[in-house]
């Protein structure tokens, strides 16, 4: 038997921070290749330290939905669940062999799923989008470089694609402060991307309000200063995210059928 254990931050204050931990969960449920699927959680229940409780199978595989490596994936996960390191790792306890995998938000995958969903959000051709500028948000924190990195490495690979005429980062809490970047941003037509794993007081009042675009209760789309600005979803709420929890499982020993990873995800 094998398992799939998804970890998400969740939050106290805000219900929607689990929901794509549970959207991404049903949905590779729904394919049967795991006998058991999970989620648990730092700031909800289920917890971390309570989640091996729950599982039967002896082959159980972690996945974080976290954007980047750092403090929680390095330190707070193997922690709680008792893990051997950081991931990649390999760990047995408990009658089982447990095998820790990266966050979802590392993944090369990650790029090319930001550019189509960016492009379709926006409703753009090819020729509209290479005339259109890109904007992927990240938190950032001086903290921990790590945060910063993996946005500057999806900015990069973005850029090099040529999908959009102008491809930038932008952050919350470091510079370049995404309010600059998009004042700097010359293209009539420019996409925000909020590299965040769901909804929730950032992505829905923070940076709108910050940047003086409409809050996405509201509308996806602002009209200002002669620009069309077009504002997606947060990445982890993409549906192509359980292709790469799937994906994050596979690298680590899962088994998991060729090409049967897509087919809920695209149903």
């Amino acid at each position: 038997m094998q398992a799939l254990i998804i970890v998400g931050h969740g939050s106290h204050l805000n219900a929607e921070s689990s929901a794509p931990i549970y959207q991404h969960a049903e949905t590779i449920r729904r394919l049967g290749i795991f006998d058991e699927v999970r989620e648990c959680f730092w700031k909800e229940e289920p917890s971390m330290r309570e989640v091996f409780d729950l599982i039967e199978a002896e082959e159980v595989y972690v996945v974080p939905l976290f954007i980047s490596e750092g403090y929680f994936t390095e330190e707070v996960i193997p922690r709680e669940l008792g893990l051997s390191g950081p991931a990649p790792s390999e760990t047995r306890k408990l009658g089982k062999t447990i095998r820790y995998c990266p966050p979802i938000g590392t993944h090369p995958w990650m790029t090319e799923m930001i550019l189509r969903r960016a492009e379709e959000s926006a409703g753009l051709t090819d020729e509209e989008a290479r005339e259109a500028g890109l904007i992927i948000i990240g938190h950032g924190t001086e903290r921990n470089s790590n945060s910063a990195e993996v946005i500057y490495r999806v900015t990069r690979e973005a850029r090099e694609a040529e999908l959009f005429g102008h491809v930038q980062t932008g952050f919350l809490d470091q510079p370049p402060e995404v309010g600059e970047v998009l004042e700097e941003t010359p293209e009539r037509r420019v996409v925000l991307v909020p590299f965040f794993v769901a909804e929730g007081w950032h992505t829905q009042e923070t940076i709108p309000d910050d940047l003086g675009i409409n809050r996405p209760v509201l509308s996806a789309v602002t009209e200002k200063d002669g620009r069309t600005i077009f504002y997606a979803a947060p990445v982890g709420t993409f549906p192509e995210v359980a292709e790469i929890v799937l994906q994050r499982a596979r690298e680590a020993g899962a088994r998991i059928p060729a090409g049967q990873q897509r087919e809920a995800v695209h149903a």
